[in-house]
């Protein structure tokens, strides 16, 4: 199991200056190496691999001495980068590799396992240049630096808005192991004013971190800095220290909400919601990006991976609201304001939020039971995904648009 650990570097003043000129010699190589690939295709009709790139790079030495004073194999590293941004692209359409620049506050560059010396304690070796470095993270993952240094697979050393310098640690560490769940199987609907709700009927709220007020205030102060100051740099920082409080603060809630949900079911079925398709409502878009869904979607995946746990996500056109979970009945005219609802066949009277999740756990169910009978190899009946007005989902009218990218 692939795992990163980051840590928090203080390193000293000498470290400091020599981490600056690493990170920006690793931008300047990756920027050159990029144009270098884009004009060659352009003119000589080339496309470029990782040695062609070297020979540029050995190049750029000759021309530029002080690229020289950087470790090499993090400038190669750089180049590696630059070639999987490429492939990414072609193969997967992710868009084409874009330039970096030394305005961004965010800076990194990454180390390959050969380049990184070891951990003693709270001090992690690097390279000579950044020896014996005191760092700090949780007591657990300081055991776990310690105990599993062979099992080093890189390291990516970054700078944020702030000044602040981390190390983010790959490491291949065994399975974690929980304890026997009480729950086969739980499903969860993701809400605003509640932020989870279970089938069991657990609620978890949504706290909402952010301080508008003060976030007002900081801008502000900010905008009416001159630009280029040293006093609007020191505002920005405070910005920025604000926004990393709210971050961290979200960050730990969801990480206790996936705990607590993986200790005690082993499987999850949530809805698997368009984010990105939501946020365009711009009535709901601060809400929507507040209450972090994405991010919590992110978080249970990969926690549910290292505990072996399961998550299923059903259709997103599944009308988990507006159907009775107990007799199975549509009610289509079902709107967002009704938070309760009575079926009008069973009689039975329905929360919402609570009846969402019943019913993505019936669907959960009945999915997994699928998979199993898939397994056996025995005949599956036709699965039709819905809408949430229970109609097969239309095709769009839209064409697709051709677009030529100049590499």
């Amino acid at each position: 199991m692939i795992q990163a650990t980051k840590i928090r570097l203080y390193p000293s003043d000498d470290q400091k200056i020599y981490i600056n000129k690493l990170l920006g010699t690793s931008r300047f190589v990756y920027n050159k190496c990029l144009d270098y690939k884009i004009n060659e295709y352009k003119n000589n009709n080339k496309s470029t691999n990782i040695s062609d790139t070297n020979n540029y790079v050995k190049e750029l030495k000759n021309e530029f001495e002080w690229i020289k004073e950087s470790h090499s194999k993090v400038l190669q590293q750089s180049l590696i980068n630059l070639e999987i941004a490429y492939k990414n692209f072609f193969k997967e359409h992710k868009g084409f590799p874009k330039f970096k620049s030394k305005h961004n506050n965010n800076q990194s560059c990454r180390f390959p396992v050969d380049a990184i010396m070891g951990v003693k304690g709270n001090r992690i070796n690097i390279i000579k240049a950044l020896n014996d470095i005191h760092y700090k993270c949780s007591r657990q993952d300081e055991i776990a630096l310690n105990k599993h240094q062979k099992s080093i697979k890189s390291g990516t050393l970054s700078k944020d808005n702030q000044g602040n310098y981390y190390f983010s640690v790959l490491l291949d560490l065994p399975l974690k192991t929980l304890e026997k769940p009480k729950h086969e199987i739980v499903g969860i609907d993701l809400g605003i004013k509640n932020f989870v709700i279970s089938s069991e009927g657990t609620v978890y709220e949504n706290l909402k971190f952010k301080t508008k007020s003060k976030l007002k205030k900081l801008h502000k102060n900010l905008s009416r800095k001159q630009k280029g100051s040293n006093n609007r740099n020191k505002a920005r920082i405070k910005l920025a220290k604000q926004y990393n409080k709210i971050t961290n603060r979200k960050d730990y809630y969801l990480h206790n909400v996936v705990n607590q949900l993986l200790r005690e079911n082993q499987t999850i079925v949530m809805e698997d919601l368009n984010v990105s398709g939501m946020v365009r409502n711009h009535k709901l878009a601060e809400a929507i990006q507040e209450v972090s869904w994405s991010r919590f979607k992110e978080i249970l995946v990969y926690k549910a991976r290292w505990y072996g746990r399961d998550v299923v996500f059903i259709s997103r056109w599944f009308p988990s609201s507006q159907k009775c979970s107990e007799c199975g009945y549509l009610n289509k005219e079902l709107t967002l304001k009704d938070r309760e609802w009575v079926c009008p066949i069973c009689g039975t009277k329905h929360d919402r939020d609570n009846n969402a999740a019943k019913n993505i756990e019936i669907e959960g169910l009945r999915i997994k039971n699928l998979e199993v009978n898939s397994s056996l190899g025995m005949s599956l009946p036709e699965v039709t995904l819905t809408e949430s007005n229970g109609l097969p989902p239309r095709r769009s009218k839209k064409k697709r648009k051709m677009i030529n990218v100049i590499i």
